[in-house]
């Protein structure tokens, strides 16, 4: 029952149309299902205290012939046709039954109520002002023929300021409604304009901060550390070890590059640059450092902001390890996949304080200004999500965590 109710309420509202014509469209559909149900009622009550049906039944039988059109115009889209039809068939209802069916029942005060539905509904003001001024004529004229009121009951001039002054009033209404409604549109499109600006900003800032990211990712240390690491192989003659290590880190320069130029990348491609990346740190390193990936099984194709992960994994190797002076120096990465990707760096280094402490003596700033600089690229896409993306440190018992949280979107 409800879906047919439903159905019968939107009829001829469309897609096509603007939502205020889609509003009038399902008002007049509840006038005339409002009508509809009102004239069952009245029936019922006609029968009850047994009135005369005969006349009555011929103008409800009309008026379900006349909601029929209406929804019917409705449904083939003449709006306006369908609408002044409804005002006048309710116009020719209330006279006959003001002048036929029920007089001296004051039904004539209805016409007041029909302009100011005609303002509701219709948007030509000759077709509200054709109507004002018929329902005007229609509530005084006939009792000068009919004599249902005393003549000095009905004075044209005071009905007239009466229909007059009601019109007025409500069409002064509608006007700032309409006024209102252009304003109110102006300062959306302004608004939308004003975002759209704000996203391409905020888009130009990621690609900057991205670019920016790639050139301390690349840093002078690491290049330095690794070409000087392949010279030194080359002179103590370990040609098969200085191939591995040249082919190695080509690779890793060539990926590096190329993750650069988009800004979200698979994760297996990523994945494979951290690992060649460590790589290298073990090539540089040697038996003293070790590296352990965990959880890369259980994630899906995916991809991933690009440049965020490696300049963390730095950080712990030149700043937590390279001045641990004994044991094995450990990095662990670990992954997992919930609403955000996540990455956790741990290292069993020198810790955080400790670590900042040499890095300030040193004036070493290339690696704390790339995970800065990350940081800034995830406050932007923070912004842009809403939602709890960021990088979290925590001191461990030994070293560094860092836990980085990023979005990410499957692969198609």
């Amino acid at each position: 029952m409800k879906q047919i109710i439903n159905k019968i309420l939107n009829t001829g509202v469309c897609k096509y149309n603007n939502v205020k014509e889609n509003k009038k469209i399902k008002l007049l559909n509840i006038f005339c299902f409002t009508w509809a149900i009102m004239i069952l009622v009245i029936t019922f009550f006609d029968i009850l205290f047994q009135r005369e049906l005969i006349d009555s039944l011929k103008i409800h039988g009309v008026s379900y012939v006349l909601i029929f059109i209406i929804f019917y115009l409705q449904k083939t889209r003449f709006y306006t046709l369908s609408r002044v039809l409804f005002i006048t068939a309710i116009i020719g209802v209330t006279y006959v039954f003001a002048n036929y069916v029920t007089p001296f029942s004051l039904i004539e005060n209805f016409y007041f109520i029909y302009p100011l539905i005609a303002i509701i509904l219709i948007e030509k003001k000759w077709i509200n002002l054709g109507i004002l001024l018929l329902c005007f004529l229609l509530y005084f004229v006939p009792n000068f023929y009919f004599k249902h009121y005393p003549e000095t009951t009905i004075l044209p001039v005071l009905i007239f300021s009466v229909f007059v002054a009601t019109y007025v009033i409500l069409s002064y209404a509608e006007n700032l409604n309409k006024k209102h409604e252009k304003e109110l549109l102006k300062s959306k499109k302004s608004l939308e304009q004003a975002y759209l600006e704000l996203e391409e900003r905020k888009k130009s800032e990621v690609a900057a901060l991205q670019l920016k990211a790639l050139k301390t990712q690349m840093n002078p240390h690491f290049l330095f550390n690794s070409i000087n690491a392949i010279q030194n192989l080359i002179l103590t003659d370990k040609k098969t070890e200085a191939y591995t290590y040249l082919t190695k880190f080509s690779l890793f320069v060539r990926e590096s590059i190329k993750a650069s130029e988009e800004s979200y990348v698979a994760f297996d491609a990523e994945l494979s640059m951290l690992k060649k990346y460590l790589e290298l740190e073990k090539l540089r390193f040697g038996n003293d450092f070790v590296y352990e990936f965990i959880g890369e099984e259980l994630i899906e194709k995916i991809k991933i902001p690009s440049a965020i992960i490696q300049p963390f994994i730095e950080n712990a190797v030149r700043c937590g390890l390279l001045h641990k002076t004994n044991g094995i120096k450990k990095v662990t990465v670990k992954f997992k996949q919930g609403d955000l990707f996540q990455c956790i760096v741990l290292d069993n280094g020198i810790g955080i304080d400790a670590s900042k402490e040499i890095t300030k003596l040193n004036q070493e700033e290339t690696v704390s200004k790339a995970t800065d600089l990350v940081e800034k690229r995830l406050l932007l896409l923070k912004e842009y999500y809403q939602t709890d993306i960021g990088v979290k440190y925590e001191d461990v018992h030994e070293g560094t965590k860092v836990i980085i949280r990023i979005p990410y979107s499957k692969l198609s």
